[in-house]
């Protein structure tokens, strides 16, 4: 009996001891509560060199920055992120944030990242001739062990940032490409229909977009030259926008005369009339022409294809705004298809890609027709299709 009170008795001690260590939670530094405390970035090996980015390399590492784990009270897995800037500041705006999320204290930056960075901090643009230039890094340091949720008590520990550091870069020109070959970002269009709706549902109606053309290259941040040929009424004011909900950042409006990037009024033109207008997002120019055009009229413009046997038209609709002469809908593809754009319900006038075989997928999101062309390939899904009969410009955009 002696034996079993005694067992009873080291149970309950062990209990009571398991209980006191599962309560007790990791005794965390103040300073990393309230994000004030900073960590330890080593000097690089080569920071009293020059780095001279190359696009032949752009999938390697440029260098691995090392540091100090942050002194968070307890043992943390904390992933870390490489900031730059032009400022040892880092003031808010004034600064980039790398792709690359590393968890350990070796974090590794590649060269595309940064060049692509540096482009950023030059505000799309860089100088020419290139020139070297001190750049300022740090590491944000973050840990999702004492993270809260709405379900628990636990202690937030806030994002940490290293001490900063300097070393000089000569970045390189991001190369360019077809269409084919990148993802262009598309810029759009939005007040010609007197609407303004600049959201999703908007896409197609109140917002147009530019076009993209062939034998113009982009680089691979989507950036290049675009174009719009259309009428325009010079009573209907518009901007031209890049990022949908977004009225401040990347948006052309006008000054006098003068069209300005990330400010002025609305766009207008002298008189009504058609026109190009002419954007490159690289070196941030716009330029809109009056132009003498009769465009052909039609009267239906619709996909045909295999999902139909290729015996109806799924018909746009005309944006009278554009006075008739770009057109879009909402289409749902149950399977994989071949298709092609055509005019009127008939044979003579049709689009298809530039391609040398039906189906080629390079041509599937955005192209520029070619009348009689070969077929266009579409996977199965929903899409806001545009189509501008001017320039031929195609969009197939997935929802």
């Amino acid at each position: 009996m002696k034996k079993i009170n005694i067992l009873i008795v080291v149970i309950l001690g062990l209990i009571g001891f398991t209980s006191c260590t599962d309560t007790r939670g990791p005794v965390i530094s103040s300073a990393a509560l309230d994000g004030s405390m900073t960590f330890k970035l080593n000097q690089p090996q080569y920071s009293n060199m020059t780095y001279v980015l190359d696009n032949a390399n752009a999938d390697l590492d440029m260098d691995s920055l090392t540091c100090v784990q942050p002194a968070y009270g307890f043992t943390a897995a904390v992933t870390y992120t490489t900031q730059v800037s032009f400022s040892s500041t880092f003031a808010a705006g004034s600064y980039q944030t790398l792709a690359t999320t590393i968890n350990g204290e070796k974090v590794r930056v590649n060269t595309k990242e940064m060049d692509k960075a540096i482009i950023a901090l030059y505000g799309g643009v860089l100088p020419t001739p290139l020139v070297t230039k001190d750049v300022y890094i740090r590491l944000k340091a973050f840990i999702s062990d004492a993270s809260t949720t709405p379900v628990s008590k636990d202690t937030i520990v806030k994002p940490l940032y290293s001490n900063s550091i300097k070393i000089k870069i000569l970045p390189y020109v991001l190369p360019l490409f077809p269409y084919t070959e990148v993802a262009p970002r598309l810029w759009y269009i939005v007040g010609l229909d007197g609407v303004w709706n600049n959201s999703a549902t908007g896409v197609g109606t109140s917002l147009i977009p530019l076009s993209i053309q062939e034998g113009k290259k982009y680089n691979l941040s989507g950036d290049g030259e675009f174009i719009y040929t259309g009428y325009i009424k010079a009573s209907q004011g518009f901007k031209i926008l890049r990022n949908i909900g977004d009225w401040n950042s990347d948006i052309w409006g006008m000054t006098g005369s003068n069209y300005v990037y990330n400010g002025g009024g609305n766009i207008t033109v002298p008189s009504d009339g058609y026109y190009k207008i002419t954007m490159n997002s690289v070196d941030k120019t716009l330029k809109i022409d009056p132009v003498t055009i009769t465009p052909a009229s039609y009267t239906l413009i619709g996909i045909i294809g295999a999902f139909n046997s290729w015996g109806a038209d799924v018909a746009l609709t005309a944006n009278v705004s554009a006075s008739k002469h770009f057109w879009s809908t909402t289409f749902t593809l149950s399977a994989d298809s071949q298709l092609k754009l055509r005019a009127n319900g008939a044979w003579d006038t049709n689009w298809g890609t530039g391609g040398s075989s039906d189906g080629n997928s390079i041509y599937s999101a955005m192209g520029v027709g070619v009348n009689g062309g070969k077929n266009m390939i579409e996977t199965a899904g929903t899409y806001t299709v545009m189509f501008n009969d001017i320039d031929a410009c195609y969009f197939f955009i997935k929802k």
